[in-house]
């Protein structure tokens, strides 16, 4: 019975305890729960105030933002008055430009004219320059009836004006059934071809040119140097009214001086050809019409302004691969070093100087047109030839460029 009684108060005692224990559990989890939520508050707390500071900086900067804000609004009618300003002032100057490209157009234009007017008195009083057509009456001569008196004269006229030169046989009469190109008197073969000049120094290289006054001036060689070097002055003369340098320096002394060796005439003539097809191009010349070896015809075809655009400045608007194509011919004279290496050095890039007192007026013999058989009949029969061609060439264009000077200076 005791035993009995021992377990029930035991079981009684346990269960007291277990209730105890669990009150204090749940007191403890009370506990627990209030300290986590004590923490959670102190981190909201935490946050509150970081929240807080971070909103007053953003509130200091936007008070910052605001007053430059404010300080820019009060600029801005400012700033649009310099803008206004400068609208106008890049107006003004749109306007001064287009004005200023209006007179430049207008200068250029009577520029052009004057020019024009000058190239075209140049032409029509000091380098006439015209297209020779070939002597009909030389070739028609064999066809027409004639005694025997005048077939003998014609055949002895044809063997006089015939010469064996470097292996074949050079006829005078062959060149007269040719187009030529006459500047002044003097004539060039259109086509180019001015072998002649170098034929007839190898045939009387041991002669004396101004011995013979027939020969002096019913020879190819002289009518050939007359020809190129009034084509040098009037190349010259024109460079200079368009105000273009020439690639090459090219005098009008080099061809009526003493007789050129083949190389250096060729290399001559190919610098003289390169300078005029140089101002071809710079004046917008039709490239259709222009030959390398043709002086006085891409001359001619320069001085058309229907092909031509004579006086425009500024710079070429040519192809270079056609303006090398056309070089392309020259190249090999050009290229050729008969001359020493100072040639171009040693040479006077300028006009001869000649006095401003007047010129004496000498009486210089004409060159005689190797195509027209009457004319050179009646200029030999008209003409004294007291001096050498050499000589009345370079004072014939002494006289020239006088006659330039006083034209330009009214005096």
């Amino acid at each position: 019975m005791r035993l009995v009684r021992l377990k029930a108060a035991r079981a009684q005692l346990e269960e007291k305890c277990m209730k105890a224990l669990e009150r204090h559990k749940q007191r403890d989890k009370l506990i627990c729960d209030i300290n986590v939520c004590k923490e959670k508050v102190r981190l909201l707390q935490s946050l509150v105030n970081e929240t807080r500071q971070s909103i007053n900086r953003g509130n200091q900067r936007l008070n910052i933002l605001k007053d430059v804000n404010s300080q820019l609004t009060l600029r801005v009618p400012r700033h649009e008055d310099r803008i206004e300003k400068l609208h106008r002032y890049v107006n003004g100057l749109k306007v001064k430009q287009e004005k200023q490209k209006e007179a430049v157009d207008r200068k250029r234009e009577q520029l052009k004219k004057v020019i024009r007017t000058a190239a075209k008195q140049l032409i029509q009083y000091i380098f006439p320059l015209s297209k020779v057509q070939p002597n009909k009456s030389l070739c028609s001569s064999e066809d027409s009836d004639s005694t025997t008196s005048d077939i003998v004269t014609s055949a002895l006229a044809d063997a006089s004006g015939t010469s064996y030169v470097r292996g074949r046989w050079i006829s005078e009469k062959e060149n007269s059934l040719e187009i030529h190109h006459c500047i002044v008197e003097p004539t060039l073969p259109a086509t180019g071809d001015y072998s002649a000049y170098s034929l007839w120094v190898a045939a009387n290289k041991d002669g004396v040119p101004g011995a013979n006054k027939e020969n002096a001036m019913h020879n190819p060689a002289y009518n050939i140097s007359a020809a190129l070097t009034y084509a040098t002055q009037l190349v010259n003369v024109l460079a200079y009214y368009v105000n273009v340098r020439l690639p090459y320096k090219v005098t009008c002394g080099e061809f009526c001086g003493n007789e050129l060796s083949d190389q250096k005439f060729a290399r001559k003539v190919a610098r003289l050809n390169s300078n005029v097809l140089h101002l071809c191009f710079t004046q917008n010349t039709d490239i259709e019409v222009l030959h390398p070896m043709r002086t006085l015809q891409n001359l001619m075809h320069l001085l058309n302004t229907e092909i031509s655009d004579l006086g425009r400045v500024g710079p070429m608007e040519v192809d270079p691969s056609i303006i090398a194509q056309l070089h392309s011919q020259l190249v090999p004279d050009l290229e050729n070093s008969d001359d020493s290496a100072s040639d171009e050095e040693d040479l006077c890039w300028g006009w001869e100087a000649v006095s401003h007192t007047s010129v004496p007026s000498i009486a210089c013999p004409e060159m005689a047109v190797p195509t027209s058989g009457a004319m050179i009949s009646q200029q030999a029969s008209s003409m004294q030839v007291h001096q050498s061609v050499a000589g009345g060439l370079v004072t014939s264009a002494a006289a020239s460029i006088a006659s330039i000077w006083r034209g330009w200076t009214n005096k």
